[in-house]
């Protein structure tokens, strides 16, 4: 509307300047009737410069309103466009593996102690969850104290245990491991998984003869442990404890004695009996061992 009103200003302009600066002014005031007509004409040029603009402003709203449909119509496609392709790719997405569903639970509960069993026993200690690596390994640690004279750690793939979640005593889940990954680690006398970069471990002598065989049995189940102790092969006074399932310790004859004897008063508190024992010579360091 403001365009229109300045056109026709001009436009009233320059006709005022031709009719007022020639002879035409002279025969307009003789002629009255054609003076009122100009003087009507930039009323009337006003009239229908506006006529026309309103007809360009209401095209306008039309097509600023056809505008706003299609951007509606647009972002109504583009979002079932973000549709189609959420659900293209959650059909494309690859299933979580046995793993991988393993290792999503085992870490709710990282840092935490675990019942674990393997084969027909348990573990005699309750390890602690404390790396779920991105290969989908679990790593469980067994501090020193307790049942263990020494710390140690076993790897086992998330697809190779079984996991119950539900608590038995102040372990918030069952593990049972059915094959174990690479070596068992022995982590000397520490306390604590944050300490086993140190070296003040507990170094593990080399086997010599055995000098204590136990098996134990559980009445009416196939379920069976062992303990067995090693002398050390230099003669000194260390020995060797190794528990099945569970891990090795190491010591003196009086260390050893009191693991050994802890170990089989867990075992029996669990319902397992001996069934064989052997002793042999411990030479100069008798163990107190009572079977």
């Amino acid at each position: 509307m403001n365009r229109v009103f300045a056109i026709s200003a001009v436009a009233a302009l320059l006709i005022l300047a031709v009719l007022l600066h020639t002879s035409i002014k002279d025969w307009l005031w003789v002629h009255p009737w054609w003076h009122s007509a100009i003087v009507a004409l930039p009323t009337i040029a006003l009239a229908i410069f506006a006529y026309f603009d309103l007809q360009h402003a209401d095209e306008a709203n039309t097509l600023r309103g056809e505008a706003n449909i299609l951007r509606g119509r647009i972002a109504d496609l583009e979002e079932e466009r973000n549709h189609h392709l959420q659900q293209i790719a959650e059909n494309t997405r690859k299933p979580a593996t046995q793993a991988e569903r393993n290792a999503s639970i085992l870490l709710k509960y990282l840092r935490a102690r675990v019942k674990v069993s393997e084969g027909q026993g348990g573990w005699g200690d309750a390890p602690e969850i404390v790396q779920v690596s991105d290969d989908n390994i679990v790593t469980l640690f067994t501090p020193r104290g307790g049942l263990t004279t020494a710390a140690w750690c076993v790897r086992v793939r998330c697809d190779e245990l079984e996991i119950t979640e539900i608590p038995e005593g102040s372990c918030p889940l069952r593990i049972k491991v059915l094959k174990r990954y690479g070596q068992d680690v022995q982590l000397g006398e520490i306390t604590k998984w944050e300490d086993r970069h140190q070296i003040a471990g507990l170094a593990i002598p080399k086997k010599g003869s055995n000098v204590q065989s136990t098996s134990y049995g559980k009445p009416g189940t196939g379920e069976t442990r062992s303990l067995n102790v090693y002398a050390s092969a230099d003669g000194h006074n260390s020995f060797v404890l190794e528990a099945s399932p569970g891990g090795t310790s190491t010591g003196d004859n009086v260390a050893i004695s009191k693991q050994f004897m802890l170990l089989q008063v867990e075992y029996e508190a669990e319902g397992f009996g001996r069934r064989n024992s052997n002793s042999g010579s411990g030479g100069s360091y008798p163990l107190f061992i009572k079977t």
